[in-house]
């Protein structure tokens, strides 16, 4: 009864849903430029992922129920990659412990409970800190690019991944919603996550509210490779942009000063 408990727990905690409404409410209530980051690493693993599993020839390894000859463990890929970017981003030697312990955990859980091979996992812990190093050396590159490029940039990609790989649709679409909406939010809103602890909750509130919503339209919508991709960037457009502009015409946000000044 524990055992199962303890398992399904675990499994919840590391599902996709969950780390995305874990890093809206980083976006929405603690720090939206961390919270930016963690979101396009959350769309590149998971796009990264389906295009592994889905472009190697399929066969069941000796270790391993899973139908493909690469399956990288998609949780420990995906908490690999959210703590690990972390782990820089805090710089706290308590944190990167409990970090390491966390990542060390859901391999261990997936090795034994669904029967990834060693290789499966080693590959995913791998996969899961390139990614990390990959957007971090690209955030140092944008840094110094002008708005509107980026802007160009956060379209193009996303629409190139899509013509590449249209199975990954829905995450491609994600990266599309999210680049294009922290863009716009710049420009546009330039919130400041600030005020009172309940001005902060009203605001997750309605965020998490909107999350709910589109996942629940998307249930009665066509499952087509366009309304995938379509859905998906309104998500990431929803989480990005359009809750902070909501939010902040409702007093929830303060504006950034040089915003206000301009």
């Amino acid at each position: 009864m524990l055992s199962s408990l303890a398992a399904d727990t675990i499994i919840l905690l590391s599902s996709d849903w969950f780390f995305l409404a874990v890093i809206a409410l980083l976006y929405w209530v603690i720090d939206k430029h961390t919270a930016f980051k963690l979101l396009v690493i959350f769309a590149l693993t998971l796009y990264v992922h389906e295009v592994l599993i889905n472009s190697f020839p399929a066969g069941t390894q000796a270790t391993n129920n899973h139908e493909s000859f690469l399956d990288p463990a998609k949780e420990v890929q995906l908490v690999t990659a959210f703590w690990g970017f972390l782990i820089p981003a805090v710089s706290d030697r308590r944190f990167t412990i409990l970090s390491c312990a966390i990542i060390s955990f859901t391999a261990v859980f997936a090795f034994f409970n669904n029967s990834y091979s060693y290789q499966d996992i080693v590959a995913a812990l791998f996969l899961g800190v390139f990614i990390v190093f990959i957007v971090y050396r690209t955030i140092d590159w944008i840094g110094g690019v002008p708005e509107p490029i980026v802007f160009s940039f956060s379209l193009v990609l996303p629409s190139a991944l899509l013509l590449l790989f249209s199975e990954g649709a829905v995450y491609s679409g994600l990266l599309l919603g999210v680049g294009a909406g922290y863009s716009l939010e710049k420009i546009k809103n330039r919130v400041k996550v600030s005020g009172t602890a309940v001005k902060k909750t009203a605001a997750g509130l309605l965020g998490l509210t909107g999350l709910i919503l589109i996942a629940s339209i998307g249930k009665w919508l066509p499952d087509t490779t366009l309304i995938q991709f379509s859905l998906a960037a309104f998500l990431g457009l929803w989480i990005t942009f359009i809750q902070p502009f909501i939010a902040v015409t409702f007093d929830l946000y303060d504006r950034e000063e040089d915003f206000l000044s301009s």
